[in-house]
């Protein structure tokens, strides 16, 4: 049996490893990934990811938890295609990854690296369909929705450097949906935000993402965020050698409330998990 139990509502449900999700989006089957440092004799290669198992439906917003520089952030770029495992399989839609793809669109921690700061608002969402030789009219309609669903109405003609930082998060999330990919990859990105800001930015992610059905893929090492946001919670080990070494089930109904019983129950279960002596020998 697993050594930590899954949660359901404030119910530990017990589980097996070889418990799968049915019809996977994306499936990683033991994935490595290592890097080498130095050349010649003094060259040393550093494993950050071992043996990473992994299926993840279409629909799920799924949550990878761990501490910094366990190899979340690496394993989301291995998925987005930036760049290639060294041991293992990874297919999405049935399809190895090679290189990026339409389906795939990252979402960056800090949006002042993706936002175009000479164009506005509308213009930085349009930016894509423009690329793809969309028609004005087109790309108007389908930017229309997405500063709508974003939260955008009224800032259209703001530049980048006129916006908070949650408003240019919002900016770069309708961009990314505009080009309507089918998985959303997120590398932490509300870290950057005041605590009242992210709160709000959880809520608005919550519902844009039960609105459009995105497959998003969220990483994150801050554990409330996580039992927040997520219908299922990879666990990381921490590295060298990291992998998915549990999955908990969350399934608590939206939106979530961070004073109930449950929720709560919840987060002391996976605070448990980081200070157990067993997670540091894995």
């Amino acid at each position: 049996m697993s050594r930590y139990p899954l949660i359901s509502s404030g119910t530990i449900i017990e589980s097996t490893p070889e418990e799968s999700v049915q019809s996977p989006i994306i499936s990683i089957r033991q994935l490595g990934k290592s890097f080498q440092s130095g050349a010649g004799k003094k060259a040393v290669r550093y494993q950050v990811l071992k043996d990473v198992d992994l299926s993840i439906n279409k629909g799920e917003f799924f949550i990878l938890l761990g501490p910094s520089g366990c190899g979340k952030s690496t394993l989301l770029n291995l998925i987005a295609g930036f760049e290639k495992q060294t041991e293992g399989e990874l297919l999405v839609g049935g399809e190895v990854v090679d290189r990026p793809g339409k389906e795939r669109a990252m979402v960056f921690q800090h949006p002042d690296a993706s936002l175009f700061p000479w164009l506005n608002v509308r213009e930085n969402i349009e930016f894509g369909l423009r690329m793809q030789g969309m028609r004005k009219g087109e790309r108007k309609a389908i930017s229309d929705r997405y500063i709508e669903l974003a939260g955008l109405t009224g800032h259209e003609r703001k530049f980048p450097r006129e916006l908070s930082g949650g408003m240019k998060q919002r900016v770069q999330i309708a961009r990314v949906l505009a080009n309507e990919p089918d998985i959303l990859l997120m590398d932490e990105p509300l870290g950057a935000l005041d605590a009242f800001t992210r709160r709000v930015m959880q809520e608005e992610l919550v519902r844009i993402w039960s609105e459009t059905k995105k497959t998003i893929i969220f990483v994150t090492h801050d554990i409330q965020e996580a039992v927040l946001l997520g219908g299922r919670i990879g666990i990381m080990s921490i590295g060298p050698d990291s992998r998915v070494f549990e999955i908990m089930d969350n399934r608590l109904e939206y939106p979530r409330d961070l004073t109930s019983r449950e929720f709560n129950l919840i987060q002391k279960k996976l605070q448990g998990i980081f200070q157990d002596d067993l997670y540091f020998h894995l």
